[in-house]
């Protein structure tokens, strides 16, 4: 009896071992689709330049903003709050509030800290507001693709930027500029379990400014040939 017991016991720690590795080889691959269907285009510079840069000052802009399918940010805005009031007064201005609100709050933190963990032994680092640093760093949001999950239908959000690298006070002395589009703003942490439960819009579309740091930091890193 106790040999059956054993065997059986064997037989469930082997399983699981198996199913453990098939969700981190699904996961695996996942990361490495979303990671490959973002584009780089070098608008201007080369990474090359950027070769004994350590540190940037880091600035998010959202001016102009689009939001795919709208004529306009405002136009996406006001569809989405009628819709939200219509459900229940009172969600219309706390969609409101968390669409801008969530830049500071989640996207922006994401970028931050998604970017250095990227460079481990800190060789590059990029820090929010800080001018008196030479080299500047600017995320500018061109469109976003908010996405949507319900709970039964998912569609992972989207995000397109420009980034500047410039001389912190002159915007005219450009080192590079790239544009990255395709940016999917789905979940691709460590935790493959966390996939698909991204319910809420502004967490969703934050996993997009933590895949864009990994995504450019990795290009940064090859450019300037870090080892």
């Amino acid at each position: 009896m106790a040999v059956y017991f054993y065997s059986i016991s064997l037989v469930r720690f082997a399983g699981k071992k198996l199913k453990m590795k098939f969700t981190y080889f699904l996961f695996f691959i996942n990361f490495s689709l979303i990671v490959s269907a973002q584009d780089i285009t070098v608008i201007s510079g080369d990474f090359k330049k950027l070769e004994n840069i350590s540190e940037y000052n880091l600035v998010f802009d959202y001016s102009d903003l689009t939001v795919t399918e709208f004529e306009s940010e405002e136009a996406y805005l006001q569809k989405t709050m009628l819709e939200k009031e219509q459900v229940k007064p009172g969600n219309a201005r706390v969609f409101r509030e968390e669409w801008f609100g969530d830049r500071v709050y989640r996207y922006e933190p994401r970028y931050i800290k998604a970017f250095n963990e990227y460079f481990k032994k800190g060789e590059v680092k990029v820090i929010k507001d800080r001018p008196d640093l030479p080299f500047t760093m600017k995320i500018h949001t061109t469109e976003i693709y908010p996405g949507y999950n319900n709970g039964f239908i998912r569609k992972s959000g989207n995000l397109e930027v420009t980034i500047l690298i410039y001389e912190t006070g002159n915007i005219e002395n450009i080192l590079f500029s790239a544009s990255i589009v395709d940016v999917e703003c789905t979940y691709a942490g460590d935790k493959a379990t966390l996939e698909g439960f991204d319910f809420h819009q502004g967490e969703r579309i934050a996993y997009g400014y933590w895949n864009l740091a990994k995504f450019f930091a990795k290009q940064l890193r090859r450019g300037i040939k870090y080892n």
